[in-house]
Formats: structure tokens, sequence, C-alpha cells
């Protein structure tokens, strides 16, 4: 018996502690949700967005005023009670009358975002960051220091979907009092970032495009063209092309026969006009000439090798974040016809050209986007603009360009291959008498043959690299070496660079560091 009376009053005690620590909790939210206007006093009222607080009065309400409706919904549901709903971003007052129409009191107004459910998220889903959020008019205000540029963003990212649902809420709102606000303008703020972002958050890219082009030639072209004069037979053979114009014999386009003062001539029989013999740079030519026979011969043979190589290493610097470019090159015109008589100019990149966009996670990886080019004025077929209205011309140049972007992520000094090229092309051109042409040793000079072969290496390499500053004193610029030769150096020696004084330079401050 004992026992369970023991039992009972333990229990009791337990439920009596449970009720003492919950009283006062339950109070304090009360206390928070009401607030007393004194008679004949002025107070402060914060209201969160879409909350309501309660108001006690002291003295009996009669009539109620509300500055504007649209900030603030005022419920009168007893004579010394007034519900408090605030409905949008704002500052508003109410002044409250007894039924003697007898001013009792006012109350100013403010109605702010409720931050703390997006306070809450920020805590569950970035813990540790010390961020801070405010309330600015309409807008949120964020501070404080993340780790780097990603917790950054998803901070402004969850703030901007705060804004958005309640954005939402405010569509979809069910009860609305007929507003008298003149106040077009309902929509919510936006987000304010003052966040800083901590540690060495400046990103150096270094890039390297290295190129081998190798071309490979062989050439053997024979050109020739024979006419001989018979009775009453005439013929002859050609390889290169030939034209059978009319003969002319008009005083102005006379032309000199060949075999002693009579040419082919007649309404039925043509002139024969061979081509040009042409040999581009190198080869053989031999010419007969008799009383009835004519033989021309050129002989364009070549073989030739060619290299070509490109090495670009253009480096950037940038804040994580930040987009930034570089361009070593320059500009050519190209004219842009803008209708009857009127031709405007653009200008045209070409060079060595790098952009790219750094994020630094916090990880301590560099995310990339990249963007190189290469390019430079070519001998390939340009294009040439002539106008109709003047006598002058346009040439547009010829570019040969060598473009890769992309996006990747490396940690910090880390390279990686962006792009790669391997390309191995050949042609080849075998033009010939059918026949005749393939005869041995004889049967070139009825054929035409070219072979062409070209390969071509390409590799992009970037390396990304947290940058810090260096005192000035250890940096060493490509100019620091140069010497201006001397006038003996220049016109007796033909040198472009002085000999120096063994490696000595002048500073700016008149002394001589020595590097």
């Amino acid at each position: 018996m004992n026992k369970r009376i023991l039992r009972g009053w333990t229990v009791a005690a337990g439920m009596a502690l449970l009720a003492m620590t919950a009283a006062p909790a339950s109070a304090q939210d009360a206390a928070m949700q009401q607030q007393r206007l004194r008679a004949g006093a002025s107070m402060d009222l914060p209201v969160l967005l879409f909350k309501s607080r309660i108001v006690k009065l002291d003295a009996p309400v009669g009539r109620v005023s509300v500055g504007n409706p649209d900030i603030a919904d005022i419920v009168v549901i007893h004579p010394t009670e007034l519900y408090v709903l605030g409905k949008d971003i704002g500052t508003t007052n109410v002044f409250l009358w007894d039924r003697d129409n007898i001013l009792i009191g006012s109350v100013n107004v403010e109605v702010t975002h409720d931050l703390s459910s997006l306070k809450e998220k920020l805590h569950q889903l970035l813990p540790g960051q010390s961020i801070e959020v405010h309330s600015a008019q309409r807008s949120v205000v964020l501070t404080g220091a993340v780790p780097d540029a990603a917790t950054m963003n998803a901070a402004v990212r969850l703030a901007e979907g705060y804004l958005a649902q309640v954005q939402t809420a405010k569509k979809a709102e069910a009860f609305e009092q007929e507003s008298q606000s003149q106040r077009e303008d309902k929509a919510v703020g936006q987000v304010i970032n003052l966040l800083q972002i901590g540690g060495a958050q400046q990103v150096m890219l270094e890039v390297k495009v290295a190129e081998i082009a190798r071309t490979e030639l062989r050439r053997l072209n024979v050109r020739f063209n024979a006419f001989a004069k018979g009775s009453p037979w005439s013929g002859g053979g050609v390889n290169g092309g030939a034209k059978f114009p009319d003969l002319v014999v008009t005083p102005g386009n006379f032309r000199v026969p060949v075999f002693d003062g009579i040419a082919p001539a007649g309404p039925a029989v043509d002139e024969f006009a061979p081509n040009d013999l042409v040999i581009e740079n190198q080869g053989l030519f031999a010419s007969y000439l008799s009383s009835d026979f004519l033989f021309n011969l050129a002989i364009d043979a070549a073989k030739e090798r060619g290299l070509a190589k490109i090495l670009a290493e253009p480096t950037l610097t940038t804040l994580t974040g930040q987009e930034a470019k570089f361009l070593s090159g320059g500009e050519f015109p190209i004219p842009v016809p803008q209708g009857l008589d009127a031709i405007t100019v653009e200008f045209k990149e070409f060079g060595v050209g790098l952009s790219f966009l750094p994020v630094v996670l916090n990880t301590g990886h560099i995310n990339l986007k990249v963007n190189v080019s290469v390019s430079q004025l070519s001998d390939c077929p340009s294009v040439i603009v002539k106008s109709q209205t003047a006598s002058s011309s346009f040439f547009v140049p010829c570019l040969e360009k060598r473009d890769a972007s992309g996006t990747i992520e490396l940690g910090d000094g880390q390279t990686m291959g962006l792009a790669g090229l391997l390309n191995d092309n050949l042609r080849e051109t075998v033009t010939k008498f059918p026949g005749l042409g393939s005869v041995p040793v004889i049967g070139a000079l009825f054929r035409s043959q070219q072979y062409l072969k070209g390969e071509t290496e390409l590799v992009i390499l970037v390396t990304p690299r947290l940058a810090k500053p260096l005192p000035a004193g250890n940096i060493r610029l490509p100019t620091d070496s140069f010497v201006e030769p001397s006038d003996s150096e220049f016109y007796l020696l033909g040198l472009t660079e002085g000999k120096g004084n063994g490696g000595a330079r002048q500073n700016p401050a008149g002394g001589q560091q020595t590097n």
C-alpha cells in the first residue's frame, strides 16, 4: 500500500514539473502574440507577413481607421481586442476611437518578412555557415562570409525561392478586403547579396596550344602543243588546252602567220590558238620550229616539303565567378552592304584569344568554362568585293582558326587536355590522254599528275591555379634583358640588341640591378 502511494506521488510530481516548465514557454509565446495599448497612448507593432497579432485595449473601441488596408487587415473581435493580420510588406497606422468619438490611441504597424523559415533552411542545408538574413523594405539582404562561390550561390537561390513562395502566396490569398490604396506595384522585392567569399579565390589559367603541320607535294605536269601543215591536210596535238577562234584579218587585229607567211585561214578552218604554257616554280621547256612543223614543250616538275609550328601560351587571371577575356592579335575590316550606295565596316578579330569563367568549389577543385581560339591570316582563297558605283575594291582575307570550348573540373595545378586533333590527308590526281598516257616513258608527255599529303597534330592543354599576389621586386619582365644597341653596334655590326654590361640593367631609381 505504501509503495502504491509513493508511486502515485512520484507521477504527480513529474506532471507538475512538466506543467511548470511548459507554462513559461506558452506564456512567453502568448506575450509575443499579444500587446496592450494604454488609453491615449501610441505604440509600434511589428507584424510578420501573413502572420497575426492581438492588441489588448484598456477602453472599448467604437470606430477604427486603417491608413492602408493593403498592408494590414484590422478586425475588432472584442470591444477591447483587435486582430491585426500582415498582408503586404510596408508600414501603416491605425487610429482608434471610443463610442463617444474620442481618440483613445494609435498603432504604427510595420509588416516585415517572416525570415524564420528561411533561416531554418539555411541552417539545415548549409550548416556551419555564418549567414545572416535581414529584411529591407520589400527585399531580403544576405550578409556574412562563406568559404566559396558554390555556397554563396546556394544561399542566394534559397532566398530567391523564399521570395518566389511569398509571391505565390500573395497571388493565392483567398480573403481580400476592398483596397483604397493607389499603389500598383505589389510584387515582392529581390535578394541583395552582400556575402563575402574568403580564402584565395583568384584563379590563374594557363593554356598551351601546340600544333605541328607537315605537308609534302610532288608534281609532274607536261604541257605541249604541236602543229603540222600539209597539203591537203593539216593537224596537230595539245596537252594543256587550246582554242580555235576564227581567223581575224582586219587591220586592227591582224595575226602574223607562222609558216612562210601562210596560215590556216578561211571560213571553214579555225585558227589554232593553244593555251599558254606555264611553269610555276621549277621546270624545263623546249621549242622546235620548221617550215611546216611547230612544237612547244614545257615540263613543270616540283617536290616540296613544308613544316609549320604554332605554340601559343596565353595566361589569364580573374576572380572566381567572374568571366575574363584575353586577345593577342588584331582586327581586320569587313565591308557590309547596307543598301544602295551605302557600305559600313565591321571588324573581325584574329590572333590568340582566351575567355574563361572559373568557380572555386568548397572541395578545392576549380570548375572551368573555357573557350580558346587561335587564328591567323592565311593565303587560302580570299574574297574581293567590288563596288558598282566606285572604282575601288575591298579585299577580305582568309583565316585559319583553331577553336575549342568546354567545361571541365580540375584541382589546383592539375592539367587536362581540352582538345586534340590528329589529321592525316592524302590526295592524288592524274590527268592523261586515253591510251597514250599509259605508254611507258613516252606516256609522260600525255599526262599530268600531282601528289599532295598533309599531317596535322594539335593539342590544347589547360592548367588552373589558385593565384596569390607576388612582391613587385620578384617579378621579371620580358623587357628587362633588352639593351638598346649603340651606333657602332647598329651600323657597323648590324645588331638589333646591344651586348649590355654583363647582365646588369638600370632600374627606375637610377641604380643597377643584377639579373
